[in-house]
């Protein structure tokens, strides 16, 4: 009985200490190093996750650690100039091109989304006559489907994405119930390429990558930029095929952790008209939860209130809060998924978010 004690005890022990040397750049010189060191084993140790980088902002600085390992059994840890996918945080970019397209006389919140689109789509209208409008998608009030079958063929393209729309059939908004919706903010992104005659990815480089200072956020990437592209994984480090969309608007992001906190930072500081269009609540209420242009708003038990998104393709998972009355913020990007990583990554949040309140960094 003892001898199967000691046994035990040695097994967890060096298992501990080989977990404990885990790939990262963490300092560990002060007591938040360690919380964040802490926080990430945590988060790394379940369904044998790959990297995780995680970056926040408070008192306006940034910080930024890495952990884990990009591949199996590669012990290269992520970096600054990893680029991961970040899923449907990309609908929030989304939601600020349609802001622009409000602030340039382009598009209405109420417009008929039928004005953007090659053809008539009757189907496209409720059956009270209402049509499907601007703010429906933004909202996910649309009714829309979650997303079209034929998006993940080899084969998807315009016209099968246009003629999956034309299928679509509608009830009543039934009091503006939300229903997420991918397709609805592919739409929108189709919409916005319509409406300035460019690619989706040219407008998030000309009216938020660049203006930002976002050199790696895109769809696509040159080949020089190809060894940064890291791989997805499934659970049990089962490798993921990277995302392809005909339509990038709901999820076609790609990004590093670097660009990510100076676009956290640009949406907690609310610095011009259109980030602040984009947090207009459009449905719910905070209290008991309510969404913006993608973002969720809400409060905790405590009444702190925070904006948050996330995302998840077949091999990533991201993950995004701020709390506006502590001008606090966190990002963090995964190269794994699984059922239990988004609720994960918030706790890794919340471990941080909690030791920055006490006002010692």
């Amino acid at each position: 009985m003892l001898k199967n004690l000691i046994l035990t005890f040695v097994l967890l022990t060096i298992g501990t200490v080989l977990f404990a040397q885990v790939s990262n750049d963490n300092p560990l010189k002060t007591k938040l190093d360690s919380v964040v060191h802490k926080a990430a084993l945590a988060y790394l140790k379940e369904n044998k996750r790959m990297a995780v980088s995680f970056g926040f902002v408070a008192n306006h600085q940034s910080y930024s650690y890495h952990y884990g390992e990009t591949s199996p059994g590669s012990g290269k840890a992520p970096t600054s100039q990893s680029i991961y996918e970040i899923g449907s945080i990309t609908k929030t970019f989304t939601g600020l091109l349609v802001a622009h397209a409000v602030n340039e006389g382009k598009m209405k919140l109420m417009d008929d989304i039928r004005k953007f689109l090659p053809r008539n789509f009757a189907n496209l209208q409720y059956p009270n006559g209402d049509p499907v409008r601007i703010i429906y998608l933004l909202a996910h009030v649309a009714k829309f489907p979650n997303s079209f079958a034929d998006e993940a063929k080899a084969t998807a393209n315009e016209e099968s994405f246009l003629n999956d729309l034309s299928l679509v059939k509608l009830d009543s908004l039934k009091g503006f119930k939300y229903a997420y919706s991918n397709v609805g903010y592919q739409l929108l992104g189709y919409a916005l390429e319509r409406v300035y005659g460019m690619p989706y990815q040219d407008l998030v480089q000309k009216y938020i990558a660049k203006p930002l200072g976002m050199t790696h956020t895109k769809v696509s990437f040159p080949p020089t930029d190809q060894p940064q592209l890291l791989n997805g994984y499934k659970i049990n480090q089962e490798k993921a095929n990277l995302m392809r969309f005909t339509f990038p608007g709901a999820g076609g992001l790609r990004s590093t952790l670097p660009d990510m906190l100076n676009y956290l930072k640009y949406q907690m500081t609310e610095p011009d008209a259109l980030v602040k269009l984009s947090h207009r609540i459009t449905s719910g209420n905070i209290d008991e939860g309510a969404h913006a242009f993608q973002w969720m708003v809400g409060k905790l038990w405590n009444w702190d209130y925070y904006l948050t998104t996330d995302g998840g393709t077949s091999g990533f998972r991201s993950f995004c809060i701020f709390y506006p009355d502590y001008k606090m913020g966190f990002i963090a990007l995964s190269n794994e998924t699984d059922e239990q990583a988004g609720g994960d990554l918030y706790r890794f949040s919340a471990a941080v978010f909690n030791e920055l309140k006490k006002g010692k960094y």
